[in-house]
């Protein structure tokens, strides 16, 4: 599946980050939980490369807990603080907050190892991330007001503002980023399955075909793919992906005229129940693959 979605406005937000990457300290990069790799824009690796780094994992809630904890460990090898987070609780932004004024307080420390002066720094953080992934929501948490657009649609923070956090923070806050190919690892294919692409511009049906083949590869997420559409083994025997979703649609009671099923209406409930994580805790990539 091909998919190319690279707003102009992106173009711009890539210049500014750009522009604005010197006067930054620690750079703090929001991930999707269920896809680390996929959610992991190479533009923001190619600009930060020397900044210090806080990967958050977030919306844990509704990944995999053994292959976030692999993705953990992932990231830990890299010299990377790790975070796995619902931005819906407290507690796990405090651990952000946590973590960047420890980076703050290391670099800090060796900025004035040799140098007689008493102030109070100062930490500037780039909160970075892919469109829909939850960073406004973590700023505006971080911020404890709405210092930032939030929406459950891609695309909503359209510039760079600086947000002033606690007496000692000022948060970046960027427009969520894609890189203009999509095609790497199916990159595409599982941010489209995830909900960080606008959904105005995806066949949905034939996304939706690619998550049932995904779920169908691994058997823990084949049962829980089962038991949430009340379906038997034998159900799915020997049918491809379409004609499984047309039994969801039938489950899900997406009947037109002539006993025919809307596959239209079942892809979308398909994808809007994966999104949710009502069909289970998935994780769509892992460590080793």
């Amino acid at each position: 599946m091909n998919i190319n979605w690279y707003p102009g406005h992106m173009v711009k937000a890539q210049n500014d980050i750009k522009a604005a990457i010197k006067l930054i300290d620690i750079v703090v990069e929001v991930l999707d939980a269920r896809i680390p790799l996929s959610s992991c824009n190479p533009i923001i690796d190619e600009f930060t490369q020397d900044k210090q780094r806080i990967i958050v994992l977030n919306k844990s809630d509704l990944a995999d807990e053994q292959e976030t904890a692999n993705w953990i460990k992932y990231f830990e090898a890299k010299n990377m603080i790790c975070l796995a987070v619902n931005s819906a609780q407290s507690q796990d932004i405090k651990k952000i907050v946590t973590a960047i004024v420890k980076k703050g307080e290391e670099q800090y420390k060796e900025k004035v190892a040799n140098v007689s002066i008493d102030y109070k720094p100062i930490y500037r953080v780039l909160i970075a991330g892919i469109p829909n992934v939850g960073k406004s929501t973590i700023i505006n948490k971080i911020a404890k007001r709405n210092a930032a657009n939030v929406s459950n649609k891609p695309g909503v923070t359209v510039k760079n503002q600086w947000i002033r956090v606690q007496d000692n923070i000022d948060l970046l806050d960027t427009p969520g980023l894609l890189w203009p190919k999509l095609d790497d690892n199916n990159a595409g294919e599982k941010l489209a399955l995830t909900g960080n692409i606008k959904q105005e511009i995806l066949d949905l049906e034939g996304v939706a075909c690619v998550g049932i083949e995904y779920l169908l590869k691994v058997p823990k997420y084949k049962n829980m793919f089962l038991d949430n559409y009340k379906l038997n083994e034998e159900d799915i025997e020997n049918l491809d992906s379409y004609d499984i979703l047309e039994l969801v649609g039938r489950k899900r009671g997406c009947l037109v005229s002539g006993g025919n099923v809307n596959t239209e209406k079942a892809a979308k409930i398909f994808l809007d129940e994966l999104k949710a994580g009502k069909i289970g805790k998935i994780s769509l990539e892992y460590v080793n693959n």
